[in-house]
């Protein structure tokens, strides 16, 4: 696997190599660039190749080679499968100002380089014809790549690369990536962001997809922790807390469920998934539109999924399912302690609420410690009953009973524990 990597990514810096020479052929042709110090050179690709501006503009791109910025400006850019830029310029600052798509040309940074911006920056294969794109944002020799308050899509999925493609990816050199406040969708053949062999670091936001995503180092993996992830998101946006996956609700009783986001300002908008239409709906409960939302259980709501979709701005996410278990209510059941005298018998009796398909009374083996269920004999009768009968002897002297309720559902519920004293 890494030795066909390295020969694509050799590959691919030999091409760089014969887009540097073009661009310095550019600059002999362009009496008015000037050009900045030979190990720090910007290439550019919209009308042929340009290097080291002092100061240059048109619908394209503004470039203050002083303050090593390059503001980005047109709406769409279509570069036929050659590089749109080339940069060994050490600290340089990639402005995206208004939203810029980049059609069929790489980002390949040789220095350290920050992207940032108002604006969404999109780098995708070209639809329209050119070669096809193996990696959209490429960091070699070492260089540290900082996405700050930044949004971009990086898409280099394509049917026609016949090999592996890389979304954001290092060289494995040492290179870096920093991540703050910033929103990234990375999708490719191979890998969505990978080979930061120095380090990946995510401040202010996290990986929110592939769900249960691992990263190591400078890798996205999937929750397998082995397997590269071909398609990773980063979000701003995330959940601190999700909410409990499995609730348990007796029919009555109320139940909340709660999630914690990271943003202040977050909207909230619960949902219950209605299993014939096959969709979720919005619901209006207490706080369903907030993040914490209670209400009443009832038995429509047997086996109901709930989720919360949090979004802020542009940006949506949604909670894992909370499953609900619908459960009878335990109206009234014996006391903690029952009296029985010796020979006599004793009735146990319990109620509840809710559409009731089996009573099962137990009993608790102390030398296996587990709840047996019991059978009608000698000392005890009606066990399938919510009212069973106990004969008070040696036997049955200091037991202890429950009661196992089930409803039409298959979901059961207890009473509490019981203990017969006989005198």
């Amino acid at each position: 696997m890494k030795s066909k990597k390295q020969t694509i990514k050799s590959l691919y810096k030999k091409l760089l190599c014969f887009a540097t020479a073009f661009a310095m052929m550019a600059v002999i042709l362009l009496p008015s660039v000037t050009v900045k110090a030979a190990n720090e050179r910007l290439y550019l690709y919209g009308q042929g190749y340009r290097s080291g501006y002092s100061s240059f503009e048109n619908a394209l791109f503004k470039y203050d080679a002083n303050a090593k910025k390059l503001t980005l400006k047109r709406a769409s850019i279509a570069c036929q499968g050659r590089p749109y830029v080339i940069s060994s310029v050490q600290g340089l600052t990639v402005c995206v100002e208004k939203d810029v798509a980049v059609y069929g040309g790489d980002f390949t940074l040789r220095a350290d380089t920050t992207i940032t911006g108002p604006g969404k920056l999109t780098i995708a294969q070209d639809s329209k014809g050119g070669a096809p794109l193996t990696v959209g944002i490429y960091v070699t020799d070492g260089g540290k790549l900082t996405i700050d308050n930044a949004n971009i899509d990086v898409n280099m999925e394509d049917t026609r690369v016949p090999f592996k493609s890389w979304a954001i990816c290092g060289d494995e050199s040492g290179e870096r990536l920093i991540v703050k406040n910033s929103v990234i969708h990375a999708k490719a053949n191979y890998a969505a962001i990978s080979d930061f062999d120095g380090f990946m670091d995510l401040t202010g936001c996290n990986v929110v997809s592939p769900r249960y995503a691992v990263t190591k180092r400078g890798n996205v993996y999937q929750s397998d922790g082995a397997t590269f992830a071909k398609e990773a998101k980063i979000s701003n946006l995330y959940i601190v807390n999700q909410p409990e996956s499995r609730v348990t609700g007796a029919v009555g009783d109320y139940v909340t469920l709660k999630v914690t986001a990271n943003r202040a300002g977050a909207k909230y908008q619960w949902q219950r998934y209605n299993r014939e239409r096959s969709r979720w709906e919005n619901v209006n409960f207490s706080g369903a539109q907030s993040s914490t939302m209670r209400f009443q259980v009832d038995e429509s709501m047997y086996s109901g999924r709930f989720r919360c979709v949090i979004s802020s701005g542009s940006e949506t996410i949604n909670t894992d399912d909370v499953n609900l278990k619908v459960v009878a209510k335990i109206t009234s059941q014996p006391d903690s302690t029952v009296y029985v005298n010796s020979g006599a018998t004793v009735l146990l009796k319990v109620t509840a609420e809710g559409t009731i398909s089996r009573y099962t009374w137990q009993y608790y083996n102390n030398s296996t410690g587990k709840w047996v269920n019991l059978t009608s004999g000698t000392n005890f009768y009606n066990v399938g009953t919510k009212s069973m009968t106990v004969k008070g002897n040696s036997t049955t002297n200091n037991m202890k009973f429950r009661c196992a309720v089930m409803n039409t559902f298959g979901y059961t519920t207890y009473t509490d524990e019981t203990t017969l004293k006989v005198r």
